[in-house]
């Protein structure tokens, strides 16, 4: 087809504003806005079909930069002002490569079926980088959409790798049904892949909404004790003292209501490795006293080193534990890392025990895939509440499992196998909340559990196939001219 004229200074600078306003909100870590994911590109898409390939790495570069903009006031909690510059500069130069690739694949194959490089390539990227064993997924696209649970459901099947292809895969075929509007042929082929596509997402997504399943419930409780405990200028004995107090009042009232577990926060405080017989006799009581089970976590510390542990005690004194496996960088770098998954025994169900950061890891999480309910003491950042419990309920949908999670300065959250959030208390403000909810028992085999990142590795094989296209369609051209 004919190139259309390149467009004007205005029009680039207004497509970049745009997209980049889009994007602002699109990934801003409240997750009220994660649909414009679905329009975001879009302007950077279409302005890079109409110019040159240094326009439109610029153009793709700033519009990404304004969006990325809306994490900084969240990652000044985190690091230090030099990686906050770096963490804020390179995903605008990786979204900037994947615009160009795209351009170059759609300009030269000039195929209907090039509406799937873009979403392909952001996949295949996302899961390169994402797939890591130091921060895990945090920063996936795919948790943008975590409210909208009919999307969701294709992370049972493909991960949240797919999740992000079908995002990215709309605003692709916006802008090849306005490139190719003198194709007819062509342009209905995008829409008819594109509808199909769409279309089979959506109907397996209402089918496993509504599939019925027997299960059975338990009630359980979450809580979080007030953080300005932690504010206290006396020793720490008694600051610790006046925690274990708060908690074991709030245990012992969700008891009454009937809670059979009750769950609390990770690292509720730091003792030493002596002390730590002492603190499990206390909660052994409150467990015997209450007759109910008790889980939450506790940061150990060693002669050199520490850990994050989680306690699991029965109203017999019985006590199962669990290491952290994943830990915060930075923030946890002194900690031992665990290598044993957190499975329970001599529970009426089959149940597990993660923490926190370990829940940002799918891969590690499938190793979970035949529980029936995991529990998660968690400490989040206040900011990223929301996010961070929907990272964790991801796992959940992918495996098919009830999630249970306690997140200081957070959300306490239970949620489904579908991503359905049950209950739900948000305690960000730091002030002590407690939460009782039937938390359903069951769980639901998936293709992801078994298949692991199939997907991801698939949109790493469709973007290497989509160039060696581009070339032999380049090669072809440049042959018959």
């Amino acid at each position: 087809m004919s190139n259309p004229s390149p467009p004007s200074k205005i029009k680039l600078i207004a497509a970049t504003l745009l997209s980049g306003l889009l994007w602002y909100f699109a990934i801003d870590i409240s997750g009220q806005f994660g649909f414009l994911v679905w329009v975001a590109p879009l302007p950077i898409l279409w302005i890079s079909l109409q110019s040159s390939g240094r326009i439109s790495f610029l153009c793709a570069w700033l519009a990404y930069l304004l969006g990325r903009l809306s994490w900084v006031p969240f990652l000044m909690v985190l690091m230090p002002v030099v990686p906050i510059i770096l963490v804020t500069l390179l995903p605008p130069f990786i979204f900037a490569l994947s615009i160009l690739l795209n351009r170059w694949i759609v300009l030269k194959s000039q195929s209907a079926w090039s509406v799937f490089a873009f979403p392909v390539i952001v996949a295949a990227i996302e899961f390169i980088i994402f797939t890591n064993p130091v921060d895990g997924t945090a920063g996936s696209l795919a948790y943008t959409q975590s409210n909208y649970v009919t999307i969701i459901q294709l992370a049972s099947i493909t991960g949240i790798w797919g999740i992000v292809f079908i995002a990215s895969l709309v605003p692709a075929a916006i802008t090849l049904l306005l490139y190719f509007r003198n194709q007819r042929k062509t342009q209905w082929a995008v829409a008819g892949i594109t509808t199909t596509v769409l279309i089979s997402t959506c109907v397996f997504g209402v089918i496993r909404l509504n599939q019925s399943k027997d299960f059975s419930e338990v009630k359980v409780g979450i809580t979080c004790a007030s953080e300005d405990l932690y504010q206290v200028s006396s020793s720490p004995a008694r600051m610790r003292e006046q925690i274990i107090l708060q908690y074991q009042q709030q245990i012992e009232s969700l008891a009454k209501q009937g809670a059979q577990y009750v769950l609390f926060p990770e690292k509720i405080f730091t003792l030493r490795e002596t002390n730590k017989d002492s603190l499990l006799s206390v909660l052994k009581s409150t467990a015997l006293q209450a007759q109910t089970t008790i889980i939450g976590g506790i940061a150990v510390r060693k002669k050199t080193s520490r850990l994050n542990l989680v306690e699991f005690i029965s109203p017999d004194g019985s006590v199962q534990e669990y290491q952290k496996r994943f830990h915060v960088k930075g923030f946890e770098g002194d900690f031992e890392q665990g290598n044993t998954v957190g499975f329970l025994k001599q529970v009426p169900f089959a149940g597990g025990m993660a923490i926190c950061k370990d829940m940002d890891f799918p891969a590690w999480l499938r190793e979970y895939q035949q529980v029936d309910l995991l529990f998660v003491p968690a400490w989040d950042f206040v900011q990223d509440g929301w996010l961070h419990s929907r990272m964790a309920i991801m796992r959940g949908v992918e495996n098919g499992y009830t999630t249970v999670r306690a997140g200081r300065q957070g959300r306490l959250t239970v949620s489904d196998y579908r991503g359905i959030v049950v209950a739900e208390t948000n305690v960000e403000n730091g002030k002590a909340a407690s939460l009782l909810a039937s938390a359903p028992i069951y769980h639901i085999e998936t293709i992801y559990s078994k298949w692991g990142d199939w997907f991801g590795w698939l949109c790493i094989f469709l973007t290497v196939s989509f160039i060696i296209q581009a070339f032999v369609s380049s090669k072809r051209k440049t042959q018959v001219n």
